[in-house]
C-alpha cells in the first residue's frame, strides 16, 4: 500500500497511526493538495490524504481508517454495530464541529493572511459545541470509549491538532483547560509510542510545509 499525503497534515496522520498501530507495510509517498492530473487520478479532488491498494486508490480519511482496520487484527473500530457507531459519532462530530470550523482560520495561523472576519466570528461558537458535545459523548476512561483504543481515539486526537492549534493562537483559548478528563486524555494519548513517532515525522516536515504555503501567502 502507498500512503499519499504530507507528515504536517493532521489527515494523514490519523491514517498513518493507525497504520503504525496495526504493524501494517506501507510506504509513505509524499504529495501536497495538487490538481495535476495524475494525482487526480488518484484522489478524485486532489487532497490528501490518499491509499493506494492493489485493487486502486481510496480517498477520505474516516474511509480509508474503516479500510485499513479491516485488513488485520488488532482491530480499532468496534464490531458490534451500536458501538461502532458511536465510535464513528464521536470521529464526526470531531471533525465536523471542531476542526473544519478551526481549519477556516489556517490562512491566518498558517499562512500569515489577514484575519477572515467571518471565519474569526463563526469558528468559536460551533467549536465551543464541538468540544462540549465530545466531552458529552466520551467519558475517558482512560480512552474514549472505555479501556481500550479505538479508531476515535486516534481520529480525534489528529482533529484536536487544527482545533487546539487555533483556539490558541487566534482566540487565546485552551478548550482542554474546561475539560479535565479530555485533557488527561490527550495527555495520555501524547505519551503514546505510535503518536511520539508520528509528532516527530511532523515536526520534521514543517520546514518543507512553511515553504509550501508561502506560495499562498497574500
Amino acid at each position: 500500500m502507498k500512503l499519499y499525503g504530507f507528515s504536517a497534515s493532521n489527515y494523514y496522520n490519523a491514517v498513518k497511526h493507525l497504520l503504525l498501530a496495526k504493524g501494517l507495510d506501507f510506504e509513505e509517498v509524499k504529495e501536497y493538495p495538487s490538481q495535476n492530473e495524475d494525482y487526480l487520478s488518484i484522489h478524485p479532488l486532489g487532497k490528501v490524504p490518499a491509499l493506494v491498494t492493489d485493487q486502486g486508490p481510496m480517498s477520505e480519511t474516516d474511509i480509508i481508517m474503516e479500510y485499513v482496520d479491516s485488513l488485520s487484527d488488532p482491530k480499532f473500530f468496534p464490531t458490534e454495530a451500536f458501538e461502532k457507531a458511536k465510535c464513528r459519532e464521536i470521529m464526526k462530530v470531531a471533525e465536523l464541529y471542531i476542526e473544519l470550523p478551526a481549519r477556516r482560520n489556517n490562512g491566518e495561523v498558517l499562512i500569515g493572511n489577514p484575519r477572515c472576519e467571518t471565519a474569526f466570528r463563526e469558528a468559536r461558537p460551533l467549536m465551543e459545541k464541538g468540544f462540549k458535545a465530545l466531552d458529552t459523548l466520551c467519558q475517558p476512561s482512560p480512552y474514549l470509549m472505555g479501556d481500550k483504543m479505538t479508531a476515535a481515539d486516534i481520529f480525534v486526537r489528529y482533529a484536536l491538532v487544527v482545533g487546539n492549534m487555533v483556539a490558541a493562537k487566534v482566540y487565546d483559548w485552551k478548550p482542554l483547560d474546561e475539560y479535565p478528563a479530555l485533557k488527561a486524555w490527550s495527555k495520555m494519548m501524547r505519551e503514546d509510542a505510535v503518536s511520539q513517532k508520528v509528532d516527530q515525522d511532523s515536526q520534521a516536515a514543517m520546514q518543507d510545509l512553511m515553504e509550501y504555503f508561502a506560495q499562498f501567502k497574500k
